[in-house]
């Protein structure tokens, strides 16, 4: 596009280019990748009173406790994941960060305050990054590259975050859901490079899958606490069988058998924050026997342009 610069000369604005997508696959049959959102049971996106980081001090925390039961369990059956820690837990609980690492697994950065990716500017963002990443890394002693969004708010493949995510040093990002509303049914459902520019990242998508004819997130959430357990099992397998890693998420709280109540959680919010929980314990237990759960660090070198 030309314009008419000072003096009259023209001058021309350089396009923005288009993400270019690269799908990727590996060896098949897939493995199976665990990750785990490090934040505390009071840590909700958009609710105007649990996500005042002003109110959280004033929380009673059951991260130390929950976070510390799962690490544990983890290591009892010799299982790797990628534990994503909010900065603010980071800079509460260090000790957290230091036994994630020094149980084998992968330290992730899961923002600083739990603010929505897509509700923050580009520059508040960027800072919201560096002081989450900052956090982690001097915490744990450990170089931090892979990130993950609160709620899944990096909505599609040419969101400006994920720019700021290659400039500031990491290789992959694993927040963008392939279905709605949480992101888009354009979005890729499987491993992608992505190409803009002068960047290059690759994208990590949870597992989904259809059922009853709707896409839903199969590999975290009140789905993976309640849909059966063979609906789980012949997802899990479509994708490890088309050379997709099969990537799950749980959060610290979900293991709760003591959950604080939440009052005052709009009705929506608390079916799905709750639903499920009661039985999730023993659920993931059996999950956990079935196969061996790996880190998103074992699984990025082995992906190929499919």
């Amino acid at each position: 596009m030309a314009i008419a610069g000072p003096l009259g000369v023209a001058a021309t604005i350089p396009a923005v280019s288009e993400p270019v997508l690269t799908p990727l696959r590996m060896p098949a049959p897939a493995p199976r990748v665990l990750t785990i959102d490090a934040e505390d049971w009071f840590h909700v996106c958009g609710d105007g009173y649990y996500s005042d980081p002003r109110r959280w001090d004033g929380f009673v925390p059951r991260v130390e406790k929950t976070l510390g039961l799962l690490l544990e369990a983890l290591s009892r059956g010799g299982h790797r994941a990628t534990v994503f820690f909010l900065g603010w837990i980071a800079r509460r609980y260090p000790q957290l960060v230091r036994e994630a690492a020094g149980r084998g697994c992968e330290v992730g950065v899961h923002g600083d305050l739990h603010v929505r990716a897509d509700e923050m500017t580009g520059d508040e963002f960027r800072d919201d990054l560096r002081r989450a990443k900052d956090a982690v890394e001097e915490a744990g002693g450990v170089s931090a590259d892979v990130h993950r969004a609160a709620e899944w708010s990096i909505r599609e493949p040419a969101a400006e975050a994920l720019g700021a995510l290659a400039a500031a040093g990491f290789r992959c990002d694993a927040s963008m859901m392939p279905l709605s509303p949480l992101g888009s049914e354009a979005n890729p459902s499987g491993p992608v490079r992505i190409d803009r520019g002068d960047w290059s990242l690759v994208e990590l998508p949870p597992l989904s899958g259809a059922v009853l004819g709707r896409r839903l997130p199969l590999g975290g959430a009140w789905p993976f606490r309640v849909l059966p357990e063979p609906t789980l099992a012949a997802g899990e397998r479509r994708f490890r069988d088309a050379g997709w890693p099969a990537v799950f998420t749980v959060h610290p709280w979900e293991l709760d058998r003591e959950h604080p109540s939440m009052d005052g959680l709009p009705a929506l919010s608390r079916l799905v924050h709750f639903l499920g929980l009661r039985g999730f314990p023993a659920r993931l237990e059996r999950w956990l026997a079935k196969d061996r759960c790996v880190a998103v660090r074992d699984v990025l070198a082995k992906l190929r342009p499919a």
